[in-house]
């Protein structure tokens, strides 16, 4: 049996049961651990697989975005330490880009609350929920993109957005998304593919900002590599062999610990009362 087979064979497996051990498939395909273990990584470098502990797993498909509303308090904690890395690499002056998404409010809000930050930066977004805040509590010149609204999370994406951003010169940005794995940021949205790009092409340096509960998953479209990134800020949730597979690739990884209270807090029971 050929890779190309052997792979199918995984993939197949994968499918049917959500998760495979390397011991077992060698059993199911009369070849060696170290045979399985090569088709799972090369089946990993193309986002089809993720390796785990003695195995690999099936890489979850996105077909949409939930609005923001359900996004909002999802992983808080993560969200919130991712943001205070990215702020850090802000300075006084700069023109920030913020992509649309909980993760770049999150950064937003850190950046908002940072005297030296606040007021000195020159921000772009095409979000307006990030416009919002920062009209709420940011002194900095501030600049919405505008574009076909996607109402469900209060956003602008298509060609108008992306036109307005490859007219600016910008220091740095932070670009969202639900889905990537090693070999790609994706989206299920192809709106959101020239807005990112133009991100790319205007701003001197560009980080993913993205919570580790998004690796392995996988949108319809392909974005962009994340080796084009100047680097990728994710929690340190992101398993062993997923931070060794993105730095093997080259990947600048910069790993943000939530804090216990703010894991707690996000964990805490809500009383039927606070709930309405």
């Amino acid at each position: 049996m050929i890779p190309a087979e052997r792979q199918q064979c995984i993939r197949e497996l994968l499918d049917a049961r959500g998760m495979v051990s390397i011991a077992d498939m060698a059993e199911h395909l009369g070849v060696s651990r170290m045979t399985v273990r090569r088709d799972m990584q090369a089946l990993e470098r193309m986002g089809q697989a993720m390796l785990v502990s003695g195995g690999a797993r099936r890489v979850g498909r996105i077909g949409f975005e939930l609005p923001l509303a359900e996004k909002r308090d999802l992983r808080a904690a993560e969200k919130g330490a991712i943001a205070e890395k990215a702020a850090d690499l802000a300075r006084p002056g700069m023109a920030v880009f913020f992509d649309a998404g909980t993760t770049c409010l999150a950064v937003a809000e850190a950046i908002a609350a940072r005297p030296d930050l606040r007021d000195s930066i020159l921000a772009v977004t095409n979000d307006f929920t990030i416009v919002s805040h920062l009209m709420a509590h940011a002194g900095c010149r501030l600049y919405h993109t505008g574009g076909e609204v996607l109402r469900d999370n209060k956003s602008c994406i298509g060609e108008t957005s992306a036109g307005v951003i490859s007219r600016l010169n910008l220091d740095l940005a932070f670009v969202s998304s639900s889905s990537w794995n090693a070999e790609w940021i994706s989206t299920p949205n192809e709106s959101k593919i020239a807005v990112k790009h133009a991100i790319l092409k205007a701003t001197r340096a560009t980080y993913l900002v993205s919570d580790s509960s998004k690796f392995g998953r996988l949108g319809f479209f392909n974005v962009v590599r994340p080796q084009e990134m100047d680097g990728i800020i994710t929690d340190t949730g992101l398993p062993g062999p997923a931070r060794e597979l993105l730095l093997r690739a080259g990947i600048n990884l910069i790993l943000a610990e939530p804090s216990a209270a703010a894991e707690a807090s996000t964990r805490a029971p809500t009383s039927p009362i606070e709930a309405r």
